[in-house]
């Protein structure tokens, strides 16, 4: 019982709040089916708009509610989309979406971080379906909000959904409900609302948010992640920092690349795969020269062969001159 695109002249929405459906019965061949509806104070503008459209659908379902059998009328039609209100001109809110929260960042038209904000979305998992998607709804309604309070659009991670794997029962569910009613729900609510949305590409968010900007911001992976994005929104270029470029220099040909030379990528996907590795976490300039040396040491001890002098190339404090060299470069050392 749908019409959609076009009017369905099988069911009607009457003036006196009734539904008539065109049935056929072989005896008597085709004749009106009328169920009457009821429409509270609310919904009583949207009743009206409906009677002026010409093209709706209409979607008649059967639930038990309160335990009595009821017939619920879900009725949908096209509307004109406001013109945006809030664009980008004064910055841009970045957002990245997880399967159990959404962390959301403000942005001034420098690229310059302003506030955060995070969105949880408790245990999603547990709620019916219908239940779930009001929730998600309602989770919705307060990105927008938010958007709204700050006079900006927001820039998302154009994601393709091709999952591949599979996680637990619970996760999948999460996950699937992000896919099918979160994303699409954010996308009509800012239509609906005049606010600006953009798709960005969504690789290496995290890795450049995470390694670029933790030094300057005490946040999680995530807020991080949507300070690149709505960077990226707005055409910022992450430059790849200086000492990153050093470390590259020392250790990075003992490095299997995954991406390709020819990808932006490419420096950032190596800085990963070392840092990974090399069990660098905190980021500081003095640790990360501390430890690339230390590794650079140790990988030339298992790839060369060793002089019977074991303190050969050692200073009189025991460690390697390389050591002693970097302490220049952190003077003139590039800020992340």
């Amino acid at each position: 019982m749908k019409a959609k695109g076009t009017k369905n002249w099988n069911i009607k929405i009457q003036p006196d709040k009734t539904v008539k459906i065109r049935t056929v019965s072989k005896k008597k061949g085709r004749k009106w089916l009328v169920i009457p509806i009821s429409v509270n104070f609310v919904q009583e503008k949207w009743f009206q708009r409906v009677l002026n459209s010409n093209k709706y659908t209409v979607t008649v379902k059967r639930k038990f509610f309160k335990g009595k059998l009821r017939y619920f009328v879900h009725v949908s039609y096209e509307t004109p989309e406001p013109a945006p209100r809030y664009g980008y001109e004064h910055g841009a809110i970045g957002l990245d979406f997880n399967y159990n929260f959404a962390a959301l960042t403000n942005v001034d038209t420098h690229g310059k971080l302003l506030s955060y904000h995070t969105i949880s979305f408790g245990n999603l998992h547990t709620y019916r379906k219908d239940k779930r998607n009001d929730y998600v709804s309602y989770k919705m309604d307060k990105v927008v909000n938010y958007c709204i309070n700050k006079g900006k659009g927001i820039v998302v991670e154009d994601l393709k959904f091709d999952q591949e794997f599979s996680y637990n029962t619970k996760r999948n569910r999460k996950l699937t409900n992000m896919k099918t009613t979160a994303l699409k729900l954010l996308e009509r609510k800012c239509k609906k609302r005049g606010v600006s949305l953009r798709r960005v590409f969504p690789g290496y968010t995290s890795i450049i948010g995470k390694y670029k900007y933790s030094r300057l911001h005490n946040l999680t992976v995530h807020h991080f992640a949507s300070y690149v994005i709505a960077r990226r929104g707005m055409s910022f270029k992450e430059a790849f920092p200086d000492i990153y470029d050093w470390v590259l220099s020392h250790v990075g040909e003992f490095i299997e690349p995954r991406v390709k030379k020819s990808s932006p990528y490419h420096r950032w996907s190596m800085t990963h795969d070392l840092f990974k590795h090399s069990g660098i976490t905190s980021f500081k300039t003095a640790e990360i020269l501390r430890k690339t040396v230390l590794m650079k040491h140790i990988l030339n001890s298992l790839t060369s062969t060793q002089p019977d002098n074991l303190r050969a190339g050692l200073s009189s404090h025991g460690k390697t001159d390389d050591y002693h060299k970097t302490w220049s470069f952190i003077n003139n050392s590039t800020v992340l």
